[in-house]
């Protein structure tokens, strides 16, 4: 419910709310939304239990359906009840009388998915505020049903057209929200001349509207218009400017060609949303007179220019342009919003080269020009003072150097370059001392790396051409590590401090204390081993190691909760991993490792994917008693235990494993839904075809209980 409306319902919880906010019991969504959280729901249904634990008629609120259909259906209802939930299902009488709704005085919100109502309806439902109807039936067979209080219907997903008799029997003079979401039938909207107090209208997804009837524009308080997703609208009432109450207009994923040139008489429109908008050629030049617009967003408009006059705008707060193929520059005019534009994305488009005029954005945080043919780092940015936000992936365009002038940026916390041709960073990168996201996920130009900033919490780095490995250890503040290159190559030793060289074995340190992911991939670096002091408790969560130089892999940290091995084809064993009694999932793929010493201990484990390894036993398999998934693939010398323990066994995929000859146990597996044996001698035994014929029964059974 939008907070706007909480007045007209008799409740004024703005201070309350705001406690609520600051104890994170409650949030507001990205759609302005109020999010309860669980214990705090949890708490009021308590609450509302204890008004009347025997008699479900005599509470405030009804949430659950039975409570709800036994106190219609027995006539049980009282004046207490405020609020009241059905929903109903093919197999339930879907209709309900006026008379068993009778007691329901003071009834505030009613929800009736799926359900018909029938009879004369004089002097009932006076109190109703809220009327959620989805799946509402397109015949409508109840009489004088009046609600004068009526503020929020909703008709989400129901077979209503602009014929249904509901439009002119319900008497709705207070309606400020109408949602029609998903009516896929309405080819035309009602006419809403009977709502004169109407804000919102919501048409979101209604496939096969053609049409908005013209009664729309005599609606002076409409604040919100949302036609998302009406593929087959094309135009927009050219009257529409004569309204002046809208504050936002969604047309995103519409067929809409043009925008009226009379939108400029919106004064007070905020949002203007055209995502999508395929057909929508051009913006009408008279949009840059709309001096209250903050946010316009334009998202794979393809066909669509941008007016030269943007800087008009002056209180634009978000241009977002991805993917708009028309657009090849950016207007100069757009310094002109340097008081107010804080997000820019451009990510997509044809530009090339960022306006000099950029350098006067200074309220300017969020920056996009991904996948954009962009050939030089803008030095024009290196003077926003507030931008905290860089995203450069995929501008594989992009060469050269940072420019030496970006410490200028104060605070900068995400500079993303992945996929870029960009060869160096510079020294005074170090200085940027707020930066917590540093991607230069194959940057394949890279040579080398300068001293990185210690305030880094995640760190992406692999380059083809780097010879040296660069000095990381003290970024004691990483979360996030994904380490590696490409082409294996011998390192060159540096004299800078800054970097290591890996010429010899020596092994290379994991010690970061607040590490949680670990990507590693790294040719150079033959021997790894994870440190950490005895002060020092490891947070590492999750581990995914790949190479095929990497030789031996040591102290593997206790909390582990994935360990994930590919294409190792140098490492032929593990350590031992009886101590990861936390770990959840194991994975060993297309690499050497003969044996896993310690299973057993893997008290924890869920999961354990084993595929194209030169593997022989799995040793202490059987004691896996949490395992619920085990994929064996292409693993030509392995043998199986007896798999009767593994009772909560739910899936056991077993692929081109031709020394199996049987699978023992199956039959106590009593939790497995799922069997697949191919390219084995154990697929044609009388265990697999009497395991498989039981998952069907119980899967059957299932499904009819």
């Amino acid at each position: 419910m939008p907070l706007f409306k909480w007045e007209d319902s008799g409740f004024y919880p703005c201070s309350g709310i705001e406690s609520l906010l600051l104890t994170s019991l409650v949030k507001i969504g990205e759609n302005n939304e109020l999010l309860v959280n669980d214990p705090l729901r949890d708490l009021g249904r308590a609450i509302v239990l204890e008004e009347d634990p025997a008699n479900p008629g005599k509470r405030s609120r009804l949430w659950n359906h039975k409570d709800s259909l036994n106190t219609l259906k027995r006539k049980k209802g009282t004046k207490r009840v405020q609020a009241l939930c059905l929903k109903v299902d093919d197999s339930l009488d879907k209709c309900f009388k006026w008379e068993e709704f009778q007691s329901l005085s003071e009834l505030r919100f009613l929800k009736l998915d799926n359900a018909y109502i029938r009879g004369d309806f004089t002097n009932l439902l006076s109190s109703l505020r809220w009327l959620d109807w989805r799946g509402c039936p397109e015949t409508f067979e109840a009489m004088n049903l009046h609600l004068k209080k009526l503020m929020i219907l909703d008709l989400s997903r129901s077979k209503v057209t602009h014929k249904w008799k509901g439009w002119s029997q319900i008497k709705m003079p207070q309606l400020k929200v109408l949602n029609l979401t998903g009516c896929h039938e309405m080819m035309k909207t009602p006419n809403f001349s009977g709502y004169p107090q109407l804000e919102m209208l919501i048409l979101e997804s209604c496939l096969e509207l053609v049409s908005i009837d013209p009664s729309i524009c005599v609606l002076r308080c409409l604040v919100c218009l949302n036609l998302k997703s009406c593929r087959n609208i094309c135009e927009l009432p050219t009257e529409m400017g004569n309204m002046v109450a809208p504050k936002e207009l969604i047309i995103d994923g519409t067929s809409v060609q043009e925008i009226p040139k009379s939108i400029h008489r919106m004064k007070k429109l905020e949002t203007l949303s055209a995502s999508n908008c395929c057909s929508l050629t051009e913006l009408p030049k008279s949009i840059c007179d709309i001096e209250a617009l903050l946010m316009h967003l334009l998202k794979n408009a393809n066909s669509c220019k941008l007016p030269d006059s943007i800087g008009s705008l002056v209180k634009l707060k978000r241009l977002p342009l991805r993917d708009c193929r028309q657009i090849q520059k950016l207007p100069e005019s757009i310094g002109k919003l340097g008081c107010s534009l804080v997000e820019l994305d451009v990510s997509g488009t044809p530009i090339s080269e960022l306006p000099d005029s950029m350098r006067n954005l200074h309220l300017l945080r969020v920056l996009k020009m991904e996948h954009c043919p962009v050939r030089k780092f803008p030095i024009a940015i290196c003077e926003l003072s507030k931008l905290e936000e860089i995203h450069a992936s995929h501008c594989t365009s992009l060469e050269g150097s940072i420019p030496h002038e970006i410490h200028n940026l104060q605070l900068p916390k995400i500079l993303i370059l992945r996929y870029s041709c960009v060869s160096r960073l510079p020294e005074s990168i170090r200085l940027l001392n707020r930066l917590e996201t540093l991607d230069l996920l194959l940057c394949n130009n890279l040579l080398t790396l300068p001293v990185l900033p210690p305030s880094l919490t995640c760190l992406r780095i692999s380059s083809k051409k780097m010879s040296i490995i660069p000095d990381i250890q003290h970024l004691v503040e990483l979360e996030e590590l994904s380490f590696g290159d490409e082409n294996p190559k011998e390192l060159v030793v540096s004299p800078n401090p800054a970097f290591i060289s890996t010429k010899q074995k020596s092994p290379w340190p994991v010690t970061f204390p607040k590490l949680r992911s670990l990507e590693f991939s790294h040719s150079q670096i033959l021997n790894l081993r994870f440190e950490y002091g005895s002060a020092c408790v490891p947070q590492l969560k999750k581990v995914f190691l790949s190479g095929s130089n990497l030789e031996e892999v040591s102290g593997l940290p206790s909390l582990l909760s994935i360990l994930s091995i590919r294409a190792c084809s140098s490492l032929t064993s593990l350590p031992t991993v009886e101590n990861l009694s936390r770990l959840l999932k194991l994975e060993l793929l297309n690499s050497a490792v003969k044996e896993i010493e310690g299973l057993e201990g893997l008290k924890s484990l869920e999961s354990l994917v084993v595929s194209d390894c030169k593997i022989e036993y799995l040793d202490g398999l059987s004691e896996l008693r949490s395992l619920k998934r085990l994929s064996l693939m292409d693993c030509d010398s392995l043998r199986l235990p007896d798999l009767s323990k593994l009772t909560m066994l739910r899936v056991l995929e077993i692929h081109q494993c031709r020394r199996i000859r049987e699978i023992k146990g199956l039959g106590e597996l009593t939790s497995l839904e799922k069997l697949d044996v191919n390219d084995c001698k154990a697929k044609d035994s009388s265990r697999v075809k009497r395991a498989q014929k039981s998952i069907a029964k119980r899967l059957r059974t299932s499904r009819l209980a």
